[in-house]
Formats: C-alpha cells, structure tokens, sequence
C-alpha cells in the first residue's frame, strides 16, 4: 500500500510540477512569438480541453483492463508534451503541445486517485487521497520557482526538457513497479456513456461534482482578475502576487492531508459544508480587506478552506461507488471528476471576466459567493 501510495504521489507531483512550470514561461515566449491575449488564452484552455477529451475514457479503459498502461502513458506522453514544448517555434506546436498536457494529466488524474481509491478500504481513504492533494500542491508550489529561474538562468528549453526527463523516470519506474502489476482490472464492459450514468445515479455523485466545478470556477476568477487589483490597489508587483498566492498553495499543501484523515474520522459531508461556506466568505473579504497583512491571511486561510471543501470529495466519491453490481468504477468516477474539475477551469476565467467587467470586482466575488452558499447547504442537507 505505501509503495503504490508514494508512486501515485510521485505521478501527481510531477503533473502538477510540469503545470506549474509553464505558467510563468509560456506568456512570456508567446510574447516573444507574437501571440496576442487571445491567442494566450486559447493556449491556456486547449489544457483543460485535452482534459475534457480525455478523462472520462481513461478512467472508464483503465476499470476494464487495469490502472498500469495508463499510469505508464500518462507519464511517457507527458515527457513527449513537454519535449514539443520544448521545441516548439509556432503557436500551432505550441497549442498542440498544450492540448497533449491536459490529455496526459487526465490519465495521471484519473488513475491515479483510482489506484488510491482501489488500495484504501473505506474509513482510511481521506488520509491517503489527503496526502496525495498534498503532493499535488507541493508540485504546484515547485513548478512556477523552478520555471522562472530555468528560464532566465539556463533559456525557454532547459525547464521543459528537465520535466521531461522527470517524466520518463516516473513512467519507468511505474512500468517496472510489482505492486501496478497486481491491480487487477474488476470493472464492466459497458460503454462510456452507460458507465457515465451508472456513476452519476449513486446518491451525492452528481451533487460532488458540482461543488468541484464551482470550487475551480472560483479559483478561476482569483487567478486572472485579483493580481490587476492588486497591482492597481496596493502596488504590489509580480514578485509580491506571486508570493501571495503561493502561501494559499502552501496552506492547502499543509492542510489536505490532515484535512483527509479528520474526513475519515468525522465524516465528509461537515468539512465540505464549513469549506464552502468559509470560502464564501473569505473569498470577497480579499477584496474589501484595505492592507497587506490582512490580504495576505486571507490568502493562507482560502487555502486552508479549499482543501476543507475540496480534499473530502475525493474519499466521498470513492465511499459512494465502492462495489456494486456493475463492478468497481474508480476510474470511470475519477474521471468525472477530472472533466468537473476541467470544465471549472474553462469557465471561470470567462465568467469572472464578463462579470468584473460589468459590475466589478467586489460585486462579482459576491456574487461568486452564492453558489457556494447554496452548495454548502444542499451538502449539509443531502449527503
């Protein structure tokens, strides 16, 4: 179990690693390549899209014929993103390069917390899918670092080839790894749209994924829209935003994975609840707090409160699915989850944008704020 465990850690934090080391390189090649916003943009969503494409199948392949082909792609194919990457001179290659990633980190994703979801029996699974939310945000927190200093220190090619070498060891060792062998696949032959429903009628399933698309809406709207307020509010340049946002990664680094063992301990749907509703109002206070140190508490407690609301989803799933006469269906459920997580992704930087551009930014981080009010209360209610 601590084997598989640590591989599926290793696979997750090098995903989120390879994530984070493009966010501070690729804007300023694009730039360099004569990429507009626009085109930036559409970069940044053929992630999420490869994502969209890719999940559900994954994970519905990976219940019928076993967890290791994927794991060994996902890790293999992303070395090949992110060699494109690194070669990449037109937006086409780029783009491509870009859609690649999210089509790999769907296989990392979504087997991945399968596997975690196949080796935990009930009552233990919050502890280990905490610790690999963990691993996730501490490869979100690596990633930008080491990107921006690779690239101004070594040029565009040296951190995308070091993730890809990354990559090839991690897809090796799991190629090579005994324990991947002996997860046997136990899933149906149905197809993915029958596998879908079969997912989405267990009770709560489909509530879950709702507050994980909602979650990364949020997220969404943060990421493109507060670093302008704060440029223009407090004064603050990129160095300093960076550093704010880092400290609600590290928060929810620290936080996932006792957050996960409390889960299995007090049970989900409470966390879940007090999350989004302190989300929901820590989230506008960022707007409305009128100096640095109070923003900058704030950041650590969003953080803190995201994996409230976030790390229990991912046990839950797993709870509500385990068995039943269709066979186990980690993947298949995994992979919802990655499409949720996905379609967030796309959403939320479009939604925050219109909104802001509008009625502002207070009014939009209000208004944000009511679904996870209404979220918060149909779990307390209804799982």
């Amino acid at each position: 179990m601590k084997k598989l465990l640590a591989l599926v850690c290793i696979v997750i934090f090098v995903d989120s690693l390879g994530y984070g080391v493009v966010v501070p390189v690729m804007p300023v090649y694009a730039k360099d390549l004569g990429i507009g916003e626009l085109g930036l943009g559409m970069l940044f969503a053929s992630y999420a899209i490869g994502n969209i494409v890719a999940a559900l199948p994954f994970g519905v392949v990976s219940d019928r014929l076993g967890r290791r082909p994927f794991l060994v792609f996902g890790m293999l194919a992303m070395a090949g993103a992110f060699v494109l990457y690194a070669y990449s001179t037109t937006y086409v290659s780029l783009f491509l390069s870009r859609f690649l990633d999210g089509v790999t980190a769907a296989a990392n994703w979504s087997v991945g917390l399968a596997i975690i979801a196949d080796i935990y029996p009930a009552g233990e699974r919050g502890q280990g899918m905490g610790i690999v939310m963990g691993a996730m945000g501490a490869g979100a927190i690596a990633g930008p670092a080491l990107g921006g200093l690779l690239y101004d220190w070594v040029g565009y090619k040296a951190p995308f080839l070091l993730v890809a070498a990354i990559c090839v060891a991690a897809g090796l060792f799991a190629m090579v790894s005994r324990e991947l062998k002996g997860l046997a696949p136990r899933g149906s032959k149905e197809g993915y749209g029958r596998m879908a429903r079969i997912v989405l009628a267990y009770p709560g399933i489909a509530l879950i994924l709702v507050i994980v698309m909602m979650g990364t809406v949020s997220l969404g709207v943060l990421e493109p829209l507060f670093p302008v307020y704060l440029e223009e509010n407090l004064g603050l340049g990129s160095s300093a935003i960076g550093l704010l946002f880092a400290l609600t990664v590290l928060a929810y680094t620290v936080f996932s994975p006792l957050v996960g063992k409390l889960s299995d301990r007090t049970g989900k749907k409470g966390l879940m609840a007090w999350g989004l509703l302190s989300t929901a109002v820590a989230a506008p206070l960022l707007v409305f707090a009128g100096n640095l140190a109070l923003i900058a508490a704030l950041f650590a407690v969003c953080g803190i409160t995201i994996a409230l609301f976030e790390t229990p989803t991912l046990p839950f799933i797993a709870d509500r699915i385990g068995g039943g006469e269709e066979g186990e269906a980690y993947g298949t459920a995994f992979g919802l989850f990655n499409m949720a997580w996905a379609i967030g992704y796309m959403l939320g930087p479009a939604a925050g944008g219109f909104l802001a551009q509008k009625h502002g930014l207070p009014t939009t981080m209000i208004m944000l704020s009511v679904p996870l009010v209404i979220l918060a209360w149909k779990a307390w209610d209804s799982l």
